[in-house]
């Protein structure tokens, strides 16, 4: 797949992702400066109809931006260069990371109850 695709596609995904938060901000906007939210089909208000419209502003002004956009190519083109691991490999760093997250999760409740023991005696002792 083509670079300018796989950032075409992550564009999308993005301005997807700026659609659901600018719904929900323009919303609660109408909610609390008192604004009618009328239903224009469905489930689609006109809260929904300007988050759309900011959301394709948006997306296109900063798509058509060339510095944007070259650092957006770069990017991709970097994560191109990315080595992913093998799947043993990833089997075998999660088993490192749980084993020693174990071990230390045994280590802090063998220390807490050396101290909730050592500071029993000792409040025991003060009364």
């Amino acid at each position: 797949m083509s670079d300018r695709r796989v950032l075409g596609f992550a564009w999308l995904a993005l301005a997807a992702c700026l659609w659901f938060v600018l719904r929900d901000v323009t919303q609660w906007a109408f909610i609390t400066f008192g604004v009618a939210n009328p239903a224009l089909g469905g489930s689609f208000s006109l809260a929904s109809l300007v988050a759309v419209v900011v959301t394709v502003v948006v997306a296109v002004v900063l798509w058509k931006h060339k510095e944007v956009h070259a650092f957006c190519m770069e990017t991709v083109q970097e994560t191109r260069k990315v080595v992913w691991p093998t799947q043993k490999e990833t089997r075998d760093h999660t088993f490192v990371v749980v084993v020693t997250s174990v071990a230390i999760a045994l280590m802090l409740w063998g220390f807490d109850l050396v101290f909730k023991r050592f500071f029993g005696v000792i409040l025991n002792l003060g009364a």
